[in-house]
């Protein structure tokens, strides 16, 4: 169930197609953003004094290459409030209406930065849309907004879409090495000292309701990143029958070969409207590094 507080609207409005935006936590194909014309708010990778922001001048390959290193941890920082107001003047110079989806505000500051600039222009129509996911969970939002905007809906059109696609849409993912998700403060000391030992692989996914909604929760364990995979399977099946129609995209490390087992598991067992596969954002590849395996999904078709 979506928060009461989940989109935030300023008091222009256009019953004009908006133009999507959102940011670099959102895991789509490249072909996805370039076909929709999708506008990405670029998230930045710290290594100490090192600044980068994520797919733009790190990609996925630099990312890895540089996370292996081992010299220092990385860090991420969100967008700062005149880099979005600067984003939005420029998108919406000619009065294209913006809207504009976000990581979830339990992961992320992200979205309630981008709310602080879209009040800064309260003359333009920029709609703010919290996901209350990520990765490829929110990839799915986003490619429903871009597809319902390219066939002419307006935003007041496509917010009940991105309601009714949260509501049926879920993430699933698990690391390889707990100390990612250790150092960036995700698990506590006591379960990361457990896992590690027990070599037991968390399974973890966004919470849709209640006090920790929008933030991480276990949805069970795995003993290994293949075993994995039918916790997965498993989940998924709970939520679409064999047979049923399902859209999904699964993420991945720096080694696609199980999320490709993934994908091709899926593809036996469901009416897949749409899978694909892609690598994980670098920004979220600071938190479960390169030994990752995740999918996001939703039952049905697209509603537009």
């Amino acid at each position: 169930m979506l928060k009461e507080n989940n989109v935030s609207l300023n008091a222009t409005s256009s019953t004009r197609p908006p133009l999507i935006v959102t940011d670099a936590g959102c895991d789509l194909p490249p072909v996805i953003f370039e076909e929709y014309n999708i506008k990405i708010a670029p998230l930045k990778i710290l290594f100490g004094d090192e600044v980068y922001q994520s797919g733009v001048d790190m990609t996925q390959e630099q990312f890895y290459v540089r996370l292996g290193r081992g010299d220092v941890h990385p860090t991420t920082s969100q967008p700062t409030v005149p880099d979005f107001v600067d984003l939005y003047r420029t998108l919406g110079a000619d009065g294209t209406p913006i809207l504009s989806i976000h990581i979830s505000e339990g992961l992320s500051g992200t979205v309630n930065v981008a709310r602080q600039a879209a009040k800064e222009l309260s003359d333009q129509p920029i709609t703010v849309w919290d996901s209350g996911t990520l990765s490829a969970a929110m990839g799915i939002q986003v490619m429903t907004a871009a597809r319902a905007s390219k066939a002419g809906y307006s935003t007041e059109q496509i917010l009940p879409l991105l309601k009714q696609t949260h509501e049926v849409a879920d993430l699933l993912f698990t690391v390889e090495d707990l100390t990612y998700l250790y150092k960036g403060g995700r698990i506590g000391s006591v379960r990361y000292q457990l896992g590690q030992v027990l070599h037991i692989k968390p399974i973890v996914t966004v919470s849709k309701s209640g006090s920790t909604y929008g933030t991480y929760i276990s949805a069970g364990r795995a003993r290994s990143l293949p075993k994995a995979i039918d916790a997965f399977i498993s989940h998924i099946t709970a939520a679409v029958e064999a047979g049923g129609k399902l859209r999904a995209i699964s993420v991945y490390g720096d080694d696609d070969s199980l999320a490709k087992e993934l994908n091709s598991r899926l593809a036996d067992k469901f009416d897949c409207i749409y899978l694909d596969l892609v690598p994980t954002a670098p920004v979220l590849g600071v938190h479960v590094g390169p030994g990752a395996l995740g999918i996001g999904y939703a039952r049905g078709d697209w509603p537009v």
